[in-house]
């Protein structure tokens, strides 16, 4: 990753350089002495990709938000697949039940 002289990041960090991913992780950080920059190793989990470097807060907060909104769609794909896997329970009992399946001793 290049710097450029007014410290503006040049690739999103969590951005693999190596095959474009869009899903590098940090796997260790510090924070340097000056407390303006953190050292942060990271990894693509696609290619195996990995370095550590320096970088300011600048960068360290645009990963951050990447790394948070990459939760975020976690969590929500987490949720739809929940629900699609209820909605599967959910049929097959209806159907269990309606053809006389399932009777008040399986409760028992």
């Amino acid at each position: 990753m290049e710097r450029t002289p007014d410290d503006t990041v040049t690739q999103s960090l969590h951005v693999c350089p190596a095959c474009g991913s869009g899903l590098v992780q940090p796997t260790g950080w510090e924070q340097g002495e000056d407390r303006s920059h953190w050292r942060v190793w990271r990894r693509c989990p696609e290619c195996e990709w990995v370095c550590d470097g320096v970088h300011g807060e600048r960068e360290i907060d645009a990963f951050d938000e990447a790394l948070d909104l990459g939760a975020s769609e976690l969590v929500d794909e987490l949720r739809a697949l929940e629900r699609a896997n209820m909605r599967e329970m959910i049929d097959a009992f209806v159907a269990a039940f309606s053809r006389d399946l399932i009777g008040a001793d399986d409760f028992a």
